[in-house]
């Protein structure tokens, strides 16, 4: 069957609005097919989740009779079971006003479907999750809570947010209900009623609930071609080829009846064609559609992974070398100049940011070491911090919530009978908050990728990032002179909830630059400490700060703050700018922070990497196979 004119669904994300017309695709496909309830959107900015949310709201009034947005709800950390399942309403009676309790919004008592908005799917509640899980792919649900019971079928959307890197931390059982995926970290909407484009008419069509919708039957072909796309991949069961195979129905109904007048009897066959579409709309790579990677030029050798073949031979030192840093001479030796701007390193991969089951690429498991639930520190009388991730019985009158408070009283209010038509609240009435405790440690490295030559610095990274993850700490990495950096005169650094976050094991393996701005990286790591401090200004925090570099910046602070190359020679300008920086974070005091430099140990400028730990107040941690490398036993012995 061809494919009409106006079906753009698996329209080339490089053209003009490739995204917006996928991601309208998307919630056009869900809208029309209820056994596609999950819509799952990765790294999507926050900004633009209004705008998505009222389009998918309006594609699903389409589809029923209501012809109006479907009714949001929005869950998030704080979300209870009271929020999802029942709902106080307010009836008047011979005593005077009363409450009553009816079913809540997951309980759908509205005639059409809802839309349920889950702005960080990381960051919900268990009884949201629960709920998830419950509900979506579903054929029934029953209700019994508050002397309710209630029997219905569940029709609500489900559109959440997450991003990649928090994939890896979620439940598989609550991944997999979300059939539809789609990666959209550089989505712009447009301006006015049409944030994702204009409905096709054919869509429009399809969508009314007054046409008749035929009935779509999938062929042997595509079943076929479905099990061959997904034969190969471990994990996900067989959600993931009913997704697919409902994903090509729904496309298959998007593109209408090649003749309208036969179709009601024969139906609507789903090809192989609507499930290559369907493939190709939530960027499924297999065995058999792998991933894009930039080619290489003929006479270049792909570049190796980190730690793989042979370390490189260690040059000899030039006799006088470190004296002549001393005096002033710059780093650098005679060779040719390169001029300093963006460019972007050849034939290192791009990211796998588009996967659509980014929890396979996940990290270690939690069976790698003992979790320990960090200590909660207060100053003087107790103090509530962290997110609200739901309510319990109070323990004592220190952060109620009085929302739940009056509710569990308002159940027993026809047998207290309170005076006047007064709330009676009684002991076992109070609720208090559940928050998520924050962390008390932080570990912050600084990674020098110019220094690592074909060394691999895992061995010596390791345990510090065991400690982090056995203690929880927050995890804050500043990186410095990466390839294929879009300015390569600053460092750039990043946040993670995790060790088991990937975009740490990408730092890990990136390639090197050209520039080295060390002291713009310490200065970052020290800004980061610093908000630390100060956020946990009750009490004291545990922050560790690892530097693996040799010590050779070669960009001045002030060139990095400004973006502009200066007129003159470095010299050792970036040098002594990275010591001065070490300097200011040393005075954030050792008794909360502490400090070391992993010494690749580069001859022949041996000394930079102990001057940088002197600076900072720190120790120097030399490499594993620093004993083989040419005039150990002298940085040994000058690093004590």
């Amino acid at each position: 069957m061809g494919t009409p004119a106006h079906t753009t669904g698996d329209q080339d994300p490089e053209e003009p609005d490739g995204v917006l017309r996928r991601l309208l695709t998307v919630l056009a496909s869900a809208a029309l097919e209820p056994s596609l309830a999950g819509v799952l959107l990765f790294d999507l900015p926050p900004e633009h989740l209004p705008a998505v949310s009222r389009t998918f709201a309006r594609l699903l009034g389409r589809a029923t009779d209501a012809g109006r947005p479907a009714p949001r709800t929005v869950l998030d950390s704080a979300t209870v079971d009271e929020d999802l399942w029942i709902r106080p309403r307010v009836r008047r009676g011979p005593e005077g006003i009363g409450f009553t309790f009816g079913p809540g919004p997951l309980a759908e008592p509205d005639a059409g479907p809802r839309l349920v908005v889950v702005p960080d799917l990381a960051r919900l509640s268990v009884p949201g999750r629960r709920a998830a899980v419950q509900l979506l792919g579903a054929d029934t649900a029953a209700l019994e809570h508050s002397g309710i019971r209630h029997h219905w079928r569940p029709r609500a959307r489900w559109l959440a947010c997450c991003r990649s890197e928090d994939a890896a931390l979620l439940s598989p059982h609550l991944l997999d209900r979300f059939a539809l995926r789609l990666a959209a970290p550089g989505l712009r909407p447009h301006p006015g009623p049409d944030p994702l484009g204009p409905l096709p008419a054919g869509w429009a069509t399809a969508l009314a609930p007054q046409t008749p919708r035929p009935r779509a039957t999938l062929t042997g072909e595509a079943a076929s071609a479905v099990l061959d796309l997904l034969d190969e991949q471990e994990g996900g069961g067989n959600r993931r080829a009913l997704a697919l195979a409902r994903i090509a129905r729904a496309l298959s109904r998007l593109d209408g009846p090649a003749d309208a007048a036969g179709t009601p009897e024969h139906g609507l066959p789903v090809t192989p064609a609507h499930v290559d579409r369907a493939a190709r709309l939530i960027r499924l790579r297999t065995p058999h559609r792998p991933e894009a990677r930039p080619e290489h030029a003929p006479d270049r050798e792909p570049p190796e992974p980190p730690g793989a073949g042979r370390p490189l031979p260690w040059p000899e030192v030039p006799r006088g070398a470190e004296q002549e840093a001393e005096a002033g001479v710059p780093v650098h030796g005679p060779e040719s100049a390169q001029p300093l701007g963006p460019a972007a390193t050849p034939g290192e991969p791009a990211p796998p940011d588009n996967l659509p089951y980014p929890e396979d690429a996940a990290g270690p498991g939690h069976h790698e070491a003992t979790l320990r639930v960090p200590v909660r520190r207060g100053a003087g009388a107790r103090a509530s911090r962290g997110p609200v991730i739901g309510v319990r019985r109070a323990r004592d009158l220190w952060d109620l919530a009085p929302v739940r408070t009056a509710m569990e009283a308002a159940k027993h209010r026809a047998v207290r009978g309170g005076r006047g038509g007064r709330l009676v609240i009684a002991p076992p009435d109070l609720r208090g908050y559940v928050r998520a405790p924050e962390p008390v440690r932080m570990l912050t490295v600084v990674l020098d990728h110019t220094c690592r030559g074909g060394w691999d610095w895992y061995p010596a990274l390791e345990p510090f990032l065991r400690w982090a993850y056995v203690t929880r700490a927050a995890v804050h990495v500043v990186e410095v002179g990466g390839g294929g950096e879009p300015d390569e005169l600053r460092a750039r650094a990043f946040t993670a909830r995790s060790t088991r976050d990937p975009r740490i094991a990408a730092a890990l393996a990136r390639h090197p630059g050209r520039a080295t701005p060390l002291a713009h990286g310490l200065d970052l790591a020290g800004q980061a400490l610093r908000r630390a401090f100060r956020h946990h200004g009750a009490g004291p925090v545990e922050a560790l700060l690892v530097v693996a570099t040799d010590g050779r910046g070669n960009v001045p602070l002030a060139v990095s703050r400004s973006g502009r190359p200066g007129p003159g020679p470095v010299c050792r300008t970036g040098v002594d700018d990275a010591v001065a920086v070490a300097a200011h974070i040393r005075a954030l005091g050792r008794s909360r922070l502490r400090s070391v430099v992993v010494d690749p140990g580069r001859p022949p400028y041996t000394r930079l990497p102990a001057a940088l730990a002197e600076a900072l107040g720190g120790g120097v941690v030399a490499r594993a196979d620093e004993q083989d490398a040419p005039g150990a036993p002298d940085r040994e012995a000058r690093h004590g």
